[in-house]
């Protein structure tokens, strides 16, 4: 089989670890002209920055675009097929010297998805253990569904303040540590975490979801933006590329988008996402 970007031993290396990491997305300029498109936004909508936390993919242009680069869509294309869905988009953001983290645990707890979800963990900022990038512990993607419990931490990032319930052995896990534009390409079943930013400087991560078209989904239907290739399954309903930024028309199809999502990540839960509040 001919691959378009990734070698046969990286995908064999991908398979058997759950990711890979590092891997080149974008020069540097480019990753750091779509940082400024970021901090423009948080500057001219204060009051919106709390939507981007899911489904930023339908607020703005450019975060569509971003999710779209062909190199970035090659790798995905090698690691899942031709055929590309984009589930969602996210920013993760930790504030200088703050105590924003996330507890072990596997994105498979909530996220109903198989056969797995793709997550493309894009620095748009350096990435380092000294401001909380991102820990795994390889192979254990392979590993059941670990028990989780949601939490009370007003300073997780995660959705739920989710936490894996029992003590973990995590002495086999590696930091993915990332330059500017590089990314760290994993299988949302796998075991992660990240501590707290004590560096002086922001840490910038987008996080981007792809899954097959041929993907299912448990519980309600949900809804996907078509990036590569053809849907000929219909499994999810396919979601409009936004015009602009911030405009009514892209809330309004967010907030539709986010009913759908939400209806299976927070089933049950205390918490509602931002994009509904």
């Amino acid at each position: 089989m001919v691959h378009k970007v990734l070698t046969t031993t990286e995908i064999t290396r991908f398979q058997e670890n759950g990711f890979l990491s590092p891997i080149k997305i974008l020069e540097e300029k480019k990753a750091a002209s779509y940082r400024s498109r970021l901090e423009k936004f948080e500057k001219n909508y204060p009051k919106l920055q709390g939507k981007l936390d899911f489904k930023a993919n339908l607020i703005c242009s450019w975060v569509d675009q971003l999710a779209r680069e062909k190199h970035l869509l090659d790798i995905v294309e090698d690691l899942i097929g031709p055929n590309i869905l984009n589930w969602n988009a996210t920013f993760r953001i930790k504030e200088s010297n703050g105590q924003a983290h996330a507890d072990w645990h596997q994105d498979s707890m909530y996220i109903k998805l198989e056969p797995f979800l793709l997550i493309v963990w894009l620095a748009l900022s350096p990435a380092n253990e000294r401001n909380g990038c991102l820990r795994l512990i390889p192979g254990s993607h392979k590993w059941p569904l670990l028990p989780h419990r949601e939490g009370k931490d007003k300073n997780s990032i995660l959705s739920r303040a989710q936490f894996i319930e029992y003590p973990l052995n995590s002495s086999a896990s590696i930091s993915a540590e990332l330059k500017l534009g590089e990314a760290c390409i994993f299988n949302h079943k796998i075991v992660h975490s990240s501590g707290v930013n004590v560096s002086g400087n922001r840490r910038i991560g987008l996080l981007i979801d792809y899954i097959p078209t041929s993907a299912v989904k448990g519980g309600p239907r949900d809804s996907a933006m078509l990036v590569r290739g053809r849907d000929d399954v219909g499994h999810f309903i396919l979601e409009t590329p936004p015009s602009g930024e911030a405009t009514p028309q892209n809330l309004s199809n967010q907030r539709e988008a986010l009913k759908l999502m939400t209806a299976t990540t927070y089933n049950q839960s205390s918490y509602t996402p931002k994009g509904l509040s």
